[in-house]
Formats: structure tokens, sequence, C-alpha cells
């Protein structure tokens, strides 16, 4: 059990005015929670490492995952417990995209993690299917790390990071929220023809050709980070890109169309 220090008194909280990240809620009394930091998020082929120790709420939405409805996906999270307790993983996923996290169908009690300092290996996991009601886009995600034990359990609660303490109700807590972006749409549509698609060399060095039996349109290129490091828009059929200067590791590559879209992933010596 933590050393808990509860004051008994009658007080009005107020939730912070301020969205953070808009228009999502804030963690409500950022102040009062003591950190105890996520370390690490994976999900899909996307890992984000985390060092921030200081703020409640953790601010990775310029992180995109991509995702297909239907699809199933692992989610790893690793964190800090600051000794041996437990600590509560749960995920909110907007998928109506209408600004709340807690709608029915959008939390995921993922499990627990006990005596962990984050970087020992240590996660808890869940496979998510992504529904196939989802909102195509840019969809947000919440991770919480809450401690709990028999007596204080943690709370579910995408806008605070809290524990009914004793039973004498909701108290901020030992945790820490994290925010980043889910892309859900299809790897391709149904009239994609990959027989016509050719892609070399592979893995690529330092040039990549892309060929396609009609106009590409778009090329955007992302990082293990969901972060895009290459668009080129109005192309033709045929394209040579320079990829001498990407670090080495794995890029998702996104064709796109007015018609027709397909992303595929390629390896960069």
């Amino acid at each position: 059990m933590k050393k808990i220090t509860l004051l008994f008194a009658f007080f009005t909280a107020a939730l912070s005015a301020q969205n953070f990240p808009a228009p999502y809620c804030a963690i409500s009394d950022p102040d009062e929670v003591s950190v105890e930091e996520i370390t690490a998020v994976s999900f899909s082929a996307i890992t984000i490492s985390n060092t921030n120790a200081a703020d409640p709420l953790v601010d990775f939405t310029a992180t995109l995952v991509p995702v297909t409805p239907g699809q199933a996906y692992s989610l790893k999270v690793y964190g800090n417990t600051y000794g041996d307790f437990e600590t509560s993983i749960v995920a909110f996923i907007d998928w109506n995209n209408n600004g709340t996290l807690d709608d029915s169908g959008e939390i995921y009690e993922v499990g627990t993690l006990a005596n962990s300092n984050g970087n020992d290996g240590v996660f808890a996991e869940m496979q998510i299917t992504i529904p196939a009601t989802a909102a195509m886009g840019t969809t947000r995600i919440r991770i919480t790390k809450i401690y709990t034990d028999e007596e204080s359990v943690a709370i579910v609660n995408p806008c605070a990071i809290s524990f009914d303490a004793f039973g004498f109700g909701a108290f901020p807590g030992y945790g820490q929220a994290l925010d980043f972006n889910l892309t859900v749409g299809s790897l391709s549509s149904p009239d994609f023809d990959a027989k016509s698609l050719s892609v070399y060399p592979v893995p690529a060095k330092n040039s990549l050709t892309i060929a396609y039996r009609s106009t590409i349109g778009t090329i955007q290129i992302y990082n293990q980070l969901g972060q895009e490091v290459y668009a080129s828009h109005g192309l033709g059929s045929e394209v040579d890109l320079d990829v001498s200067n990407f670090a080495s590791g794995v890029y998702f590559i996104k064709l796109s169309n007015h018609k027709q879209a397909k992303t595929f992933k390629i390896i960069k010596e």
C-alpha cells in the first residue's frame, strides 16, 4: 500500500476550462496528481517512447498509427510503478469522433502492471479490433495508468488520474495519461490492383522506385512513430524517390488518388 494522506474536508474542485489537447478533456486536479509515468506504448508496428515524468497528461498527438476497420492490433503499455505496486491500464478510443472518450464501446481495460521500473520489459497487453463502424480519418486514443489496490481501486475515467481512496470517493492518485492518434482507413480500396504495383529495390538504400498502371497522385511516407516524413502530390504513374537521407528502419508508404488507395511497408537500409 502506498503512503496516502487524505484531508477529509468538503471542497469544490473545478475541472480545468482548458482542453488539452483540444478538443478533449484535460486531467482534473493536475497539480494534485503524483505522476508515475507511462514509459512506452506500442500499437501495431509503432512504438512511442516517453521520458516525461512531470506532466499528468502527455501529448503525442503528432504520432499517427494507421489502422484498418476489422483488423486486430496488439496494444502494449509499459510504465514505472515505483516499487512493488500495481497500476491499472485503460485505453479510451473515440471511434465516433464526437470529442468524448468514454462512450459505449470506447473503453478498453487493458490490465495491470506490477513491480516494474518501466524499462524491464514488463507490459500490459490487449488485442484491439478496429470496429467496422469506426469513423474514417484521425481518431484520438488516450491511455491512462493509475495506481490501484484492494482498498483504493483505480477509477476508470479518461479525464482523471484518480482512485476511490479507502471507499471515501474519488481522490487524485498516482499515474499518468498519454494521448496519440490513430488514422482509420482502408489499407487498399476494393479496386486497387496490387499486381500492377511495382516497388523496388526492397530493402531500399539510396533510392526507391514506385510504379503503377495509372496515376499515383499522392505519396505520403510515415516513420515508425507515425510521423509524416515525406509527401508529394500531382504525380504520374512512376516515381523515383531519394531516400538516402532517411534513417534506417521501417516506413509506411501511402499511395492515393481520387479513386484508389494503398498502404504498404518498406525497409530502409
